[in-house]
């Protein structure tokens, strides 16, 4: 079985946990999923993000356990079960330590 994990960050407008409160992480990936986009989605600069999954996993995309899809504003990585819950929490732990969120749909 496959997984996505989607890494993004806030819209600049949603800069509060309170004007947050109305948006549901699992919402934003469905959202995602089905248009390729969310207003709650914000822009970001993703390559210092890139740079520290490079560092973790190297730059053969062949031996990594994951498929990056890049986006505008967001990264999709795409995983099969088997590694599911060895690379989250890494990349979950990496893309926090940038700013983003990661939501997994």
């Amino acid at each position: 079985m496959s997984h996505n994990l989607l890494v993004w960050k806030w819209a600049e407008e949603l800069d509060t946990p309170s004007k947050r409160r109305k948006y549901k992480m699992s919402d934003i990936a469905y959202s995602f999923a089905v248009n390729s986009t969310h207003p709650a989605i914000g822009v970001s600069e993703l390559s210092v993000f890139l740079d520290r999954i490079t560092d973790k996993f190297g730059t053969n995309e062949l031996e990594r356990p994951f498929v990056i899809e890049p986006y505008e504003n967001c990264l999709v990585f795409n995983y099969g079960s088997e590694v599911r819950f060895d690379i989250v929490p890494v990349i979950g732990q990496i893309a926090s330590g940038c700013g983003f969120n990661v939501t997994e749909f």
